[in-house]
Parts: structure tokens; C-alpha cells; sequence
């Protein structure tokens, strides 16, 4: 659906454009861009200060496992995963939509009501992206080192 060569920009316009006739589809989309995100940010940092999350990074599930995930590869100075998305608590509503939506206990979204919990993952998608690049650490447009390298 998505590759490392597609911009944010790309990814998010087409996460959107299923807003219309699938906004369950939008949801997940939004959802899955956030991890894949923090994920990249992540092993990004992790290359960088040399600090391996360790296995609890093949495991990750869940927002508060990529926190302290994001905390066991910063360095001093490091925002939290908390500060650098700083409308967290409507993330945090929005991966509630997300679970019900993919656990069967909610079966569909109308539009407008996905609308703001997608463009609410999509903006802590962005704000992730900003900070890497403010950090010197780019994550769209090429491949990210082993982690083999960090062990």
C-alpha cells in the first residue's frame, strides 16, 4: 500500500481519500501510519545514541509500549513520545476508535465522526516526522540501518 519513497504527503492524502466511501479503511490506514512512524522514529533514534529497545521493540503493542520504547533509545534532552505528539489525549481517543474498529466490538464510522479521529493520527503522524527531522533524523525516503548493527 505504502513505500519508504512515498512523502508523508502521499501517504496521507491517500489514507483520505478513503474517508469517503471507507472510513473504517481510514481508521486503520491512520492507525497503521502512525506505527509505521513511530517505528521508523524509533530505530532511527536507536541507530543514532547506539540504544537498543531490545526485544520488547519486536513486541511493540499498544501506545504506551512505543513510549517507553521511544524513552529507552533518547538521550538526554529527548522529548517524550507524550510531548512531541501534543495533542495526545485525542490520540489516544482516536487508537480507542482504532481497537473497537479492528477487535469486532464496533463494527463501522460514519465519515465525519472518522474524520477527526484520523486527521488526529495523521497530525501526531506529523509531528513525529517534524521532530526526527528537527533531531537531524530523516525517516521518509530511504531504507533505515540494521538493527543487527546495534547488538
Amino acid at each position: 500500500m505504502f513505500l519508504i519513497k512515498d512523502s508523508p504527503e502521499q501517504r496521507q492524502n491517500k489514507i483520505r481519500s478513503f474517508l469517503t466511501g471507507e472510513p473504517v479503511v481510514a481508521m486503520l490506514l491512520a492507525a497503521a501510519d502512525f506505527e509505521w512512524t513511530v517505528r521508523r522514529a524509533i530505530s532511527r533514534f536507536a541507530h543514532k545514541t547506539g540504544n537498543d529497545p531490545g526485544p520488547k521493540f519486536e513486541r511493540v503493542s499498544g501506545l504506551k509500549t512505543y513510549c517507553e520504547c521511544w524513552a529507552m533509545v533518547a538521550t538526554p534532552g529527548f522529548a517524550r513520545l507524550e510531548e512531541v505528539v501534543q495533542d495526545w489525549g485525542s490520540l489516544v481517543k482516536s487508537f480507542d476508535l482504532r481497537h473497537q474498529l479492528i477487535h469486532g466490538r464496533q463494527g463501522t464510522t460514519g465519515a465525519n465522526y472518522a474524520r477527526a479521529h484520523v486527521e488526529a493520527i495523521l497530525a501526531a503522524s506529523s509531528a513525529v516526522v517534524k521532530y526526527c527531522l528537527d533531531q537531524g533524523e530523516p525517516i521518509y525516503g530511504k531504507k533505515l540501518p540494521s538493527r543487527k548493527n546495534l547488538r
